[in-house]
């Protein structure tokens, strides 16, 4: 399977959004030269010119630089292009749409989430040497039968218990 490159997503991606080399020039105040080059591969975009293309063509940057093999139809172009057309009310009503099914998305997401419980069954495994080595403990983690941090005292007599223990080995 053949690798896109950036210049070819770019190239896909300006067309699936309608626009000539021209076109997205204008739109985001550079040359139709340029706009070649990047598509060539010759060049390629600065991040702020990238912020620019993310907006105009309605795809992350991150999918025009790594992004699938191939670039659909984006719809945000259009629903731009189209709600740029209504008057000034229709457009508060495509707002007020597009406002109410994002927080019903938010809602289903936070529903999705408050089900999923998270329990950690693996227990951590070390090597009892490595007990008596202090960079290598984590004492913050063990409590003492009570609950309560382990004392210094505590922690030095765990190691000369463990450290006897692994001599006599």
């Amino acid at each position: 399977m053949k690798n896109i490159t950036f210049a070819e997503r770019l190239k896909e991606a300006r067309k699936a959004a309608n626009l000539s080399q021209q076109a997205l020039a204008d739109k985001i105040g550079r040359t139709k030269s340029t706009i070649s080059r990047w598509e060539s591969g010759e060049r390629n975009p600065k991040m702020f010119e990238m912020v620019e293309l993310e907006n105009i063509l309605g795809i992350q940057a991150r999918d025009l630089m790594f992004g699938e093999q191939e670039i659909t139809d984006t719809i945000l172009p259009k629903i731009s292009q189209v709600s740029s057309e209504l008057t000034k009310p229709r457009q508060e009503k495509v707002l007020n749409f597009a406002t109410n099914q994002l927080d019903e998305q938010n809602q289903e997401k936070k529903k999705e989430h408050a089900k999923i419980v998270s329990i950690k069954n693996e227990q951590e495994k070390f090597d009892l040497a490595d007990l008596v080595d202090d960079s290598k403990v984590d004492w913050d983690k063990w409590v003492s039968f009570d609950g309560r941090p382990l004392t210094d005292e505590v922690k030095e007599a765990m190691k000369k218990a463990l450290g006897k223990e692994l001599e006599d080995k």
